[in-house]
Protein backbone atom coordinates (compact mmCIF):
# COMPACT_ATOMS: atom_id res chain seq x y z
CA UNK A 1 0.00 0.00 0.00
CA UNK A 2 1.26 3.45 -1.35
CA UNK A 3 0.29 6.44 1.07
CA UNK A 4 0.82 9.29 -1.88
CA UNK A 5 2.29 12.43 -1.89
CA UNK A 6 -1.24 14.47 -1.89
CA UNK A 7 -1.52 13.34 1.81
CA UNK A 8 1.22 15.69 2.55
CA UNK A 9 -1.19 18.56 1.44
CA UNK A 10 -4.23 17.69 3.34
CA UNK A 11 -1.76 17.85 6.43
CA UNK A 12 -0.59 21.44 6.26
CA UNK A 13 -2.79 24.02 4.30
CA UNK A 14 -5.76 21.90 3.86
CA UNK A 15 -5.90 20.82 7.33
CA UNK A 16 -6.98 24.01 9.10
CA UNK A 17 -9.29 26.90 8.29
CA UNK A 18 -6.87 29.46 8.44
CA UNK A 19 -2.94 30.12 8.00
CA UNK A 20 -2.93 31.39 11.27
CA UNK A 21 -4.60 28.21 13.04
CA UNK A 22 -0.65 27.53 12.52
CA UNK A 23 0.44 29.04 15.45
CA UNK A 24 -2.15 27.41 17.31
CA UNK A 25 -0.72 24.17 16.41
CA UNK A 26 2.97 24.90 17.44
CA UNK A 27 1.62 27.26 20.81
CA UNK A 28 0.50 23.68 21.74
CA UNK A 29 3.48 21.84 21.38
CA UNK A 30 5.34 23.87 23.29
CA UNK A 31 2.99 23.97 26.31
CA UNK A 32 2.41 20.35 26.54
CA UNK A 33 6.37 21.01 26.17
CA UNK A 34 6.29 22.81 29.55
CA UNK A 35 4.24 20.46 31.49
CA UNK A 36 6.72 17.73 30.76
CA UNK A 37 9.27 20.02 32.28
CA UNK A 38 7.17 21.31 35.41
CA UNK A 39 6.41 17.80 35.98
CA UNK A 40 9.95 16.87 35.95
CA UNK A 41 11.62 19.61 37.37
CA UNK A 42 9.43 21.35 39.31
CA UNK A 43 9.97 24.69 38.58
CA UNK A 44 7.60 28.14 38.06
CA UNK A 45 5.74 28.57 35.27
CA UNK A 46 7.21 31.97 35.09
CA UNK A 47 10.38 30.96 34.15
CA UNK A 48 8.99 29.23 30.91
CA UNK A 49 8.30 31.57 28.08
CA UNK A 50 6.99 31.35 24.38
CA UNK A 51 8.52 33.86 22.33
CA UNK A 52 7.78 34.54 18.58
CA UNK A 53 9.29 36.82 16.74
CA UNK A 54 8.34 38.37 13.47
CA UNK A 55 10.87 39.78 10.52
CA UNK A 56 8.43 41.57 8.28
CA UNK A 57 11.88 42.71 6.04
CA UNK A 58 13.13 39.18 6.02
CA UNK A 59 10.25 37.85 5.36
CA UNK A 60 10.67 34.94 8.78
CA UNK A 61 9.04 33.90 11.46
CA UNK A 62 10.38 32.30 14.53
CA UNK A 63 8.44 30.08 17.48
CA UNK A 64 10.56 29.37 20.21
CA UNK A 65 10.29 27.71 23.66
CA UNK A 66 12.55 27.31 26.43
CA UNK A 67 10.57 24.04 27.39
CA UNK A 68 12.56 20.22 27.60
CA UNK A 69 13.02 20.18 24.26
CA UNK A 70 14.04 16.71 22.58
CA UNK A 71 16.80 14.44 23.03
CA UNK A 72 19.12 13.48 20.42
CA UNK A 73 18.13 9.83 20.10
CA UNK A 74 14.77 10.62 19.65
CA UNK A 75 14.75 14.07 18.09
CA UNK A 76 14.61 12.98 14.35
CA UNK A 77 12.30 9.93 14.47
CA UNK A 78 9.44 12.18 16.32
CA UNK A 79 10.48 15.18 14.26
CA UNK A 80 9.59 13.34 10.84
CA UNK A 81 6.93 10.53 12.05
CA UNK A 82 3.41 11.34 10.59
CA UNK A 83 0.66 10.43 12.70
CA UNK A 84 2.96 8.55 15.06
CA UNK A 85 3.18 11.22 18.23
CA UNK A 86 4.21 9.04 21.64
CA UNK A 87 2.34 11.82 23.31
CA UNK A 88 -1.18 10.34 25.87
CA UNK A 89 -4.28 11.50 24.34
CA UNK A 90 -5.88 11.91 28.13
CA UNK A 91 -2.56 13.86 29.00
CA UNK A 92 -1.54 16.49 26.58
CA UNK A 93 -3.50 19.38 24.27
CA UNK A 94 -1.66 17.72 20.50
CA UNK A 95 -1.72 14.00 20.43
CA UNK A 96 -1.98 13.25 16.69
CA UNK A 97 1.73 13.73 14.98
CA UNK A 98 0.41 16.22 12.62
CA UNK A 99 0.84 19.49 14.05
CA UNK A 100 4.79 20.16 13.74
CA UNK A 101 4.10 20.00 10.02
CA UNK A 102 1.25 23.48 10.12
CA UNK A 103 3.62 25.47 8.91
CA UNK A 104 4.63 23.78 5.87
CA UNK A 105 2.63 24.79 3.51
CA UNK A 106 3.01 29.10 3.93
CA UNK A 107 7.09 29.21 3.24
CA UNK A 108 9.76 28.35 1.18
CA UNK A 109 11.91 26.32 4.02
CA UNK A 110 10.37 25.20 7.32
CA UNK A 111 13.09 24.49 10.05
CA UNK A 112 12.94 22.91 13.89
CA UNK A 113 16.02 23.47 16.33
CA UNK A 114 16.12 21.51 19.18
CA UNK A 115 18.51 20.66 22.53
CA UNK A 116 17.57 18.44 25.80
CA UNK A 117 19.58 19.85 28.52
CA UNK A 118 22.56 18.06 29.69
CA UNK A 119 23.45 17.47 26.53
CA UNK A 120 25.80 18.89 24.50
CA UNK A 121 24.19 18.55 21.10
CA UNK A 122 21.59 20.31 19.12
CA UNK A 123 19.35 18.55 16.28
CA UNK A 124 17.96 20.86 13.17
CA UNK A 125 15.24 19.13 11.02
CA UNK A 126 15.34 21.15 8.11
CA UNK A 127 12.32 20.80 5.28
CA UNK A 128 12.35 22.12 1.58
CA UNK A 129 9.10 23.33 1.00
CA UNK A 130 9.36 25.55 -2.22
CA UNK A 131 11.08 21.95 -3.54
CA UNK A 132 7.68 20.20 -2.04
CA UNK A 133 5.27 22.57 -3.51
CA UNK A 134 6.53 21.44 -6.92
CA UNK A 135 6.43 17.88 -5.86
CA UNK A 136 2.73 18.47 -5.20
CA UNK A 137 2.17 19.85 -8.73
CA UNK A 138 0.16 17.53 -11.11
CA UNK A 139 2.55 14.94 -13.26
CA UNK A 140 3.92 12.01 -14.08
CA UNK A 141 5.32 11.22 -10.53
CA UNK A 142 1.90 11.27 -9.12
CA UNK A 143 2.46 8.02 -8.13
CA UNK A 144 5.22 8.23 -5.30
CA UNK A 145 4.60 8.31 -1.84
CA UNK A 146 5.12 10.35 1.04
CA UNK A 147 8.19 8.75 2.23
CA UNK A 148 9.87 9.08 -1.61
CA UNK A 149 8.70 12.99 -1.22
CA UNK A 150 10.01 13.09 2.78
CA UNK A 151 13.85 12.08 1.60
CA UNK A 152 14.01 14.55 -1.10
CA UNK A 153 12.94 17.17 1.05
CA UNK A 154 14.43 16.54 4.57
CA UNK A 155 18.05 17.89 5.51
CA UNK A 156 18.85 16.74 8.92
CA UNK A 157 22.08 18.47 10.58
CA UNK A 158 23.80 17.83 14.83
CA UNK A 159 25.86 20.98 15.68
CA UNK A 160 27.36 21.80 19.24
CA UNK A 161 25.00 22.75 21.87
CA UNK A 162 25.74 24.21 25.74
CA UNK A 163 24.55 21.34 27.91
CA UNK A 164 22.64 23.64 29.90
CA UNK A 165 20.01 24.78 27.58
CA UNK A 166 16.86 23.36 26.31
CA UNK A 167 14.54 24.19 23.82
CA UNK A 168 12.56 23.63 20.52
CA UNK A 169 12.02 26.35 17.77
CA UNK A 170 9.88 26.23 15.03
CA UNK A 171 11.35 28.85 12.08
CA UNK A 172 9.34 29.65 8.63
CA UNK A 173 11.95 31.05 6.36
CA UNK A 174 10.44 32.64 3.01
CA UNK A 175 7.08 33.40 4.50
CA UNK A 176 4.36 33.27 1.45
CA UNK A 177 0.45 34.36 1.46
CA UNK A 178 1.48 38.03 1.09
CA UNK A 179 2.59 38.31 4.22
CA UNK A 180 -0.43 36.96 5.95
CA UNK A 181 1.52 35.30 8.45
CA UNK A 182 3.18 37.91 8.97
CA UNK A 183 1.33 40.70 9.52
CA UNK A 184 2.12 41.72 13.71
CA UNK A 185 -1.88 42.92 14.42
CA UNK A 186 -3.14 40.41 12.82
CA UNK A 187 -1.01 37.79 14.32
CA UNK A 188 -1.97 39.66 17.95
CA UNK A 189 -5.51 39.54 17.26
CA UNK A 190 -5.11 35.95 17.17
CA UNK A 191 -2.82 35.19 19.44
CA UNK A 192 -4.19 37.14 22.20
CA UNK A 193 -7.49 35.09 21.99
CA UNK A 194 -6.38 31.78 21.43
CA UNK A 195 -3.09 31.35 23.11
CA UNK A 196 -3.15 30.12 26.92
CA UNK A 197 -2.42 33.58 28.12
CA UNK A 198 -3.05 35.31 31.26
CA UNK A 199 -5.94 37.41 32.39
CA UNK A 200 -4.11 41.19 31.64
CA UNK A 201 -3.06 42.97 35.66
CA UNK A 202 -4.94 45.55 34.81
CA UNK A 203 -8.87 43.48 34.77
CA UNK A 204 -10.16 43.89 37.86
CA UNK A 205 -12.22 40.81 37.78
CA UNK A 206 -9.24 38.70 36.86
CA UNK A 207 -8.13 37.12 39.75
CA UNK A 208 -12.09 36.41 40.67
CA UNK A 209 -12.72 34.48 37.73
CA UNK A 210 -9.21 32.26 38.44
CA UNK A 211 -10.54 31.70 41.84
CA UNK A 212 -13.87 31.21 41.32
CA UNK A 213 -12.91 28.65 38.62
CA UNK A 214 -10.46 26.92 40.97
CA UNK A 215 -13.28 26.58 43.69
CA UNK A 216 -15.43 24.93 40.49
CA UNK A 217 -12.53 21.90 40.47
CA UNK A 218 -10.43 23.52 37.74
CA UNK A 219 -7.16 25.46 37.97
CA UNK A 220 -6.55 27.36 34.71
CA UNK A 221 -3.62 26.78 33.41
CA UNK A 222 -1.71 29.94 32.02
CA UNK A 223 1.66 30.73 30.02
CA UNK A 224 3.66 33.33 29.12
CA UNK A 225 4.03 34.38 25.40
CA UNK A 226 6.07 37.50 23.99
CA UNK A 227 5.19 38.62 20.45
CA UNK A 228 8.69 40.69 19.59
CA UNK A 229 9.55 41.14 22.56
CA UNK A 230 6.29 42.49 24.10
CA UNK A 231 4.03 40.43 26.84
CA UNK A 232 0.54 39.29 25.35
CA UNK A 233 -2.86 38.90 27.68
CA UNK A 234 -5.58 37.92 27.22
CA UNK A 235 -7.96 41.16 25.82
CA UNK A 236 -11.02 41.08 28.05
CA UNK A 237 -11.41 44.48 30.11
CA UNK A 238 -14.08 45.65 32.65
CA UNK A 239 -15.47 47.57 30.56
CA UNK A 240 -16.76 46.86 27.44
CA UNK A 241 -19.50 48.22 24.31
CA UNK A 242 -22.38 46.49 23.16
CA UNK A 243 -26.07 47.21 20.83
CA UNK A 244 -24.91 47.81 17.83
CA UNK A 245 -27.67 50.86 17.64
CA UNK A 246 -26.90 52.36 20.33
CA UNK A 247 -23.16 50.81 21.09
CA UNK A 248 -24.14 51.81 24.81
CA UNK A 249 -20.63 51.60 27.45
CA UNK A 250 -21.06 48.23 29.53
CA UNK A 251 -19.34 47.13 32.26
CA UNK A 252 -18.86 43.68 34.22
CA UNK A 253 -20.80 43.91 37.52
CA UNK A 254 -20.00 40.47 38.67
CA UNK A 255 -18.99 36.95 37.29
CA UNK A 256 -21.03 34.00 37.16
CA UNK A 257 -19.77 30.28 37.43
CA UNK A 258 -21.57 27.21 36.46
CA UNK A 259 -20.52 23.36 36.53
CA UNK A 260 -21.18 21.20 34.56
CA UNK A 261 -20.63 17.05 35.30
CA UNK A 262 -20.76 13.91 33.94
CA UNK A 263 -21.06 10.29 35.78
CA UNK A 264 -20.26 12.45 39.01
CA UNK A 265 -16.87 14.12 37.65
CA UNK A 266 -16.43 17.24 36.62
CA UNK A 267 -17.10 17.65 32.63
CA UNK A 268 -16.33 21.23 32.06
CA UNK A 269 -16.50 24.81 34.31
CA UNK A 270 -18.24 28.40 32.65
CA UNK A 271 -17.69 31.64 33.92
CA UNK A 272 -19.47 34.22 31.72
CA UNK A 273 -19.63 37.95 32.92
CA UNK A 274 -23.32 39.15 34.16
CA UNK A 275 -23.90 42.88 33.11
CA UNK A 276 -26.76 44.69 31.39
CA UNK A 277 -27.43 42.81 28.44
CA UNK A 278 -27.85 45.37 25.78
CA UNK A 279 -27.12 43.73 22.92
CA UNK A 280 -24.26 42.25 20.83
CA UNK A 281 -21.05 43.09 21.89
CA UNK A 282 -19.17 44.85 19.31
CA UNK A 283 -15.55 43.96 20.38
CA UNK A 284 -14.53 40.81 18.44
CA UNK A 285 -12.14 39.68 20.14
CA UNK A 286 -14.15 38.97 23.43
CA UNK A 287 -17.68 38.49 21.75
CA UNK A 288 -19.48 34.83 22.69
CA UNK A 289 -18.46 32.34 25.26
CA UNK A 290 -15.66 31.00 23.98
CA UNK A 291 -14.41 26.73 24.08
CA UNK A 292 -11.32 26.45 25.68
CA UNK A 293 -9.28 22.87 26.59
CA UNK A 294 -6.31 23.21 28.40
CA UNK A 295 -6.81 27.30 28.16
CA UNK A 296 -6.18 27.07 24.16
CA UNK A 297 -9.59 27.85 21.83
CA UNK A 298 -11.03 25.64 19.67
CA UNK A 299 -12.82 26.90 16.93
CA UNK A 300 -14.05 30.66 17.46
CA UNK A 301 -16.14 33.42 18.94
CA UNK A 302 -18.89 31.46 17.63
CA UNK A 303 -18.42 27.68 17.97
CA UNK A 304 -20.82 28.11 21.61
CA UNK A 305 -23.59 30.01 19.54
CA UNK A 306 -24.88 26.37 18.66
CA UNK A 307 -26.25 25.63 22.54
CA UNK A 308 -28.55 29.00 21.99
CA UNK A 309 -31.83 27.93 20.57
CA UNK A 310 -30.97 31.68 19.51
CA UNK A 311 -27.77 31.51 18.10
CA UNK A 312 -27.40 35.33 18.78
CA UNK A 313 -27.44 35.67 22.49
CA UNK A 314 -24.04 33.70 22.34
CA UNK A 315 -22.79 36.94 20.62
CA UNK A 316 -24.22 39.09 23.65
CA UNK A 317 -21.99 37.28 26.52
CA UNK A 318 -18.29 37.37 27.71
CA UNK A 319 -16.80 34.12 29.07
CA UNK A 320 -15.37 30.92 28.79
CA UNK A 321 -16.12 27.06 29.01
CA UNK A 322 -13.11 25.25 29.88
CA UNK A 323 -13.81 22.12 28.83
CA UNK A 324 -12.03 19.37 31.36
CA UNK A 325 -13.37 15.90 30.73
CA UNK A 326 -11.05 13.66 28.94
CA UNK A 327 -13.56 11.70 26.63
CA UNK A 328 -14.22 15.20 25.24
CA UNK A 329 -11.34 14.73 22.64
CA UNK A 330 -10.64 18.05 20.12
CA UNK A 331 -11.06 17.19 15.99
CA UNK A 332 -8.15 17.31 13.88
CA UNK A 333 -8.69 20.61 13.00
CA UNK A 334 -9.29 21.51 16.50
CA UNK A 335 -12.74 23.75 15.59
CA UNK A 336 -15.13 21.50 17.80
CA UNK A 337 -15.34 17.84 18.95
CA UNK A 338 -15.33 14.42 18.24
CA UNK A 339 -19.16 13.37 18.47
CA UNK A 340 -19.38 11.07 21.54
CA UNK A 341 -21.55 10.20 24.24
CA UNK A 342 -19.37 12.75 26.78
CA UNK A 343 -19.88 15.12 23.89
CA UNK A 344 -23.37 14.78 23.16
CA UNK A 345 -24.01 14.87 27.10
CA UNK A 346 -22.01 17.97 27.63
CA UNK A 347 -23.94 19.56 24.65
CA UNK A 348 -27.52 18.72 26.52
CA UNK A 349 -26.27 20.13 29.32
CA UNK A 350 -25.20 23.36 27.64
CA UNK A 351 -28.22 23.54 26.38
CA UNK A 352 -30.40 23.74 29.36
CA UNK A 353 -28.17 26.17 30.72
CA UNK A 354 -28.12 28.43 27.38
CA UNK A 355 -32.43 27.92 27.82
CA UNK A 356 -31.95 29.58 31.42
CA UNK A 357 -29.87 32.08 30.83
CA UNK A 358 -31.71 33.59 27.76
CA UNK A 359 -34.61 33.73 29.58
CA UNK A 360 -32.64 35.61 32.39
CA UNK A 361 -31.51 38.03 29.42
CA UNK A 362 -35.09 38.59 28.36
CA UNK A 363 -36.15 39.45 31.39
CA UNK A 364 -33.45 41.75 32.27
CA UNK A 365 -34.47 43.38 29.02
CA UNK A 366 -38.51 43.45 30.15
CA UNK A 367 -37.87 45.21 32.95
CA UNK A 368 -35.53 48.06 31.27
CA UNK A 369 -37.51 48.29 28.24
CA UNK A 370 -41.22 47.81 29.15
CA UNK A 371 -44.30 48.83 31.16
CA UNK A 372 -45.72 46.86 34.11
CA UNK A 373 -48.23 45.57 31.85
CA UNK A 374 -46.27 45.08 28.39
CA UNK A 375 -43.80 43.16 30.91
CA UNK A 376 -46.68 40.88 32.64
CA UNK A 377 -48.00 40.13 28.65
CA UNK A 378 -43.91 39.28 27.69
CA UNK A 379 -43.45 36.90 30.55
CA UNK A 380 -47.14 35.43 30.82
CA UNK A 381 -47.29 31.76 30.21
CA UNK A 382 -51.23 30.92 29.63
CA UNK A 383 -53.73 33.68 28.85
CA UNK A 384 -55.05 33.39 32.31
CA UNK A 385 -52.23 35.22 33.24
CA UNK A 386 -53.38 38.69 31.74
CA UNK A 387 -56.96 38.65 32.15
CA UNK A 388 -56.40 40.98 34.92
CA UNK A 389 -55.66 43.21 31.68
CA UNK A 390 -59.15 43.02 30.27
CA UNK A 391 -57.80 42.35 26.11
CA UNK A 392 -61.26 42.44 25.62
CA UNK A 393 -61.83 46.32 26.55
CA UNK A 394 -58.19 47.56 25.22
CA UNK A 395 -57.23 47.56 21.30
CA UNK A 396 -53.84 46.28 20.57
CA UNK A 397 -52.54 49.56 19.25
CA UNK A 398 -52.74 50.74 23.00
CA UNK A 399 -49.97 48.48 23.96
CA UNK A 400 -47.22 49.61 21.47
CA UNK A 401 -47.49 53.26 21.04
CA UNK A 402 -44.57 54.42 23.32
CA UNK A 403 -41.72 53.27 21.33
CA UNK A 404 -43.28 54.84 18.38
CA UNK A 405 -40.33 57.21 17.00
CA UNK A 406 -38.00 56.07 19.09
CA UNK A 407 -34.58 54.43 17.84
CA UNK A 408 -34.82 51.12 19.65
CA UNK A 409 -31.53 49.39 20.66
CA UNK A 410 -31.11 45.61 20.15
CA UNK A 411 -32.63 45.34 23.76
CA UNK A 412 -35.28 47.08 23.17
CA UNK A 413 -36.13 45.64 20.20
CA UNK A 414 -36.43 42.27 21.37
CA UNK A 415 -38.28 42.85 24.19
CA UNK A 416 -40.88 44.79 22.12
CA UNK A 417 -41.09 42.00 19.79
CA UNK A 418 -41.15 39.25 22.11
CA UNK A 419 -44.21 41.42 23.77
CA UNK A 420 -46.02 41.55 20.19
CA UNK A 421 -45.68 37.70 19.45
CA UNK A 422 -46.79 36.60 22.90
CA UNK A 423 -49.89 39.61 22.57
CA UNK A 424 -50.72 38.26 19.46
CA UNK A 425 -50.62 34.88 20.73
CA UNK A 426 -53.21 35.90 23.82
CA UNK A 427 -55.16 38.07 21.42
CA UNK A 428 -55.96 34.93 19.09
CA UNK A 429 -56.54 32.44 22.28
CA UNK A 430 -58.89 35.27 23.68
CA UNK A 431 -61.16 35.11 20.41
CA UNK A 432 -61.36 31.58 20.59
CA UNK A 433 -62.53 31.39 23.87
CA UNK A 434 -65.81 30.16 25.22
CA UNK A 435 -68.29 30.92 27.97
CA UNK A 436 -68.04 27.40 28.69
CA UNK A 437 -64.88 26.07 30.46
CA UNK A 438 -65.17 22.12 29.43
CA UNK A 439 -64.41 23.89 25.73
CA UNK A 440 -61.70 26.21 26.68
CA UNK A 441 -59.47 23.33 28.62
CA UNK A 442 -59.68 20.86 25.80
CA UNK A 443 -56.37 21.83 23.60
CA UNK A 444 -57.53 19.45 20.94
CA UNK A 445 -60.13 21.83 19.79
CA UNK A 446 -59.14 24.49 16.93
CA UNK A 447 -61.31 27.40 17.44
CA UNK A 448 -63.26 27.40 14.38
CA UNK A 449 -64.32 23.95 16.36
CA UNK A 450 -65.04 26.18 20.03
CA UNK A 451 -67.33 28.20 18.31
CA UNK A 452 -69.47 25.53 16.59
CA UNK A 453 -70.05 23.84 20.15
CA UNK A 454 -70.50 26.89 21.83
CA UNK A 455 -73.60 27.40 19.62
CA UNK A 456 -74.71 23.64 20.22
CA UNK A 457 -74.19 24.10 24.29
CA UNK A 458 -75.83 27.81 23.68
CA UNK A 459 -79.43 25.77 21.98
CA UNK A 460 -78.97 23.04 24.76
CA UNK A 461 -78.89 25.21 27.80
CA UNK A 462 -81.82 27.48 26.44
CA UNK A 463 -84.39 23.84 25.71
CA UNK A 464 -83.02 21.53 28.80
CA UNK A 465 -82.45 22.29 32.52
CA UNK A 466 -79.06 22.99 33.98
CA UNK A 467 -78.75 19.66 34.97
CA UNK A 468 -79.09 18.23 32.04
CA UNK A 469 -77.46 20.69 30.11
CA UNK A 470 -74.39 19.84 31.76
CA UNK A 471 -74.38 16.21 31.06
CA UNK A 472 -74.76 16.98 27.61
CA UNK A 473 -71.71 19.48 27.86
CA UNK A 474 -69.50 17.05 29.51
CA UNK A 475 -70.61 14.10 27.65
CA UNK A 476 -69.99 15.84 24.07
CA UNK A 477 -66.58 17.35 25.41
CA UNK A 478 -65.02 14.37 26.50
CA UNK A 479 -65.80 12.63 23.12
CA UNK A 480 -63.61 15.10 21.51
Amino acid sequence: MIVGKYTLESLTNGMYASPLDMYREYIQNAVDSFDIALEKKGISTERLRIDIDIDSEKNTVSIKDNGCGISEKNAVAMLLDIGNSQKCRSDFRGFRGIGRLAGLGYCNRLIFKTSYEGETVSTIVEFDAGLLNELLLPDSSDSISIHDVMERIVNIKKLQEVSSKSYFEVILAGVTLEGELIKGNAVKDYLIQHAPLSFDPGLKWGRTILEKVRLAGYKIPQYRLFLNGEELFKPYEDTFLSDRVKRAKEQIQDIKVEIFERNGELSAVLWYAQSNFYGTIIDNLVKGIRIRQGNILLGDKSSFSQFFKEERFNGWMIGELHVVDKELIANSRRDGFEKNAAFFELAELLKKWAFVVSKDIRHISYERSLSNEKKAIAEAETIDDVNKLCMEEQEPEDFFSDQCGIEMGESDEMAEIDFISKLSMFINQKKAQTKYKALNINEKLTGEQRKVLERVFDIISQNYSKKTTEKFINTISDKF
